[in-house]
């Protein structure tokens, strides 16, 4: 049975007509918890997650706004240890004038800059990030590709490949990846037919509240061609790929020979994590994050 969870919903508010910092982006600060931080608050009885995003970023700015894109969902617990998912929009200020509040004292418009230093949390940072390569380029695109977890060996499971499941050992890594990027805005979750891949990323699944879908085009023994025409469907989200290693090297290897900028060694052990940044389809930019996200944010080109 999944824990019961604590269910919100929020709000990354802009304005434009910056030329010298580009967008600006709200940051509010809560006295109670001494943090900057993003609005946002929890859900109603019978409010729709977009309904309350846009509630509790009036009820603690004082700013009415109008959603436009969805940047994806985020959980970590709570002071309590309690499951939290909070759910965000990037939105347009409309109308309003901020007031203190009893739950914000203050506020500050900011750069992307000036955000990702200010804010206390480096989840918030990442839904900024995001919010600002959408608002460069509608089309902006960021993929966590993840090898699947430990299977085994392949000689010695008698069953069809395809049924093949995780290991122990590859269900703690499921474990460990779930918990890494369960901290970045996820849109979407999509993985290869083979259980071990379904397997990799079932606890993110859970942890965001989303279903994981399922193609063939995420196989093994890909084309290169496969590959590229897959990835240039992507134009929006952030989206996670859970896959084998024979379609994650011949991506690496194509994005060297064709010179885009990819960061750190050229690897991908089980259970690691590649990120991507594309857009219009075209990966731009892109970095090995091993077993674990430890580039800092804003290391991919935005």
């Amino acid at each position: 049975m999944l824990p019961r969870i604590v269910r919100a919903a929020g709000g990354v508010v802009y304005r434009s007509g910056y030329p010298d910092t580009g967008p600006q982006f709200l940051v509010v600060h809560r006295n109670r918890y001494h943090d900057w931080s993003l609005p946002k608050g929890k859900i109603d009885r019978g409010e729709t997650f977009e309904e309350a995003a846009l509630r509790e970023v009036a009820e603690e700015t004082g700013l009415s706004c109008k959603t436009e894109d969805y940047l994806g969902g985020v959980t970590y617990p709570t002071q309590r240890d309690r499951p939290k998912l909070v759910r965000y929009w990037l939105m347009r200020v409309t109308t309003g004038n901020f007031l203190p509040n009893l739950e914000v004292d203050k506020v500050e418009w900011v750069g992307i800059n000036g955000a990702l230093s200010l804010l206390t949390y480096n989840r918030d940072a990442r839904l900024i990030e995001r919010a600002a390569a959408i608002l460069q380029d509608r089309t902006s695109t960021r993929l966590y590709v993840v090898r699947h977890g430990n299977a085994g060996v392949r000689s010695k499971w008698k069953g069809s490949d395809k049924t093949r499941p995780l290991t122990e050992k590859g269900r703690e890594q499921a474990n460990v990846v779930a918990d890494l990027l369960a901290r970045h805005p996820i849109t979407e979750i999509i993985s290869s037919k083979a259980l071990r891949c379904v397997q990799t990323v079932e606890p993110l699944a859970a942890s965001l509240r989303l279903e994981v879908s399922t193609t063939k085009k995420l196989n093994t023994e890909p084309t290169i061609e496969d590959i590229r025409k897959y990835v240039g469907t992507f134009e929006g989200g952030s989206i996670v790929l859970s896959t084998h290693r024979e379609w994650i090297e011949p991506l690496i290897r194509d994005l060297d020979s064709r010179g885009v900028p990819l960061r750190g060694t050229r690897r991908w052990p089980k259970a690691s994590i590649w990120v991507f940044d594309l857009v219009d389809g075209e990966v731009q930019a892109g970095y090995y994050a091993g077993r674990g996200l430890a580039q800092p944010v804003g290391g991919v080109a935005r």
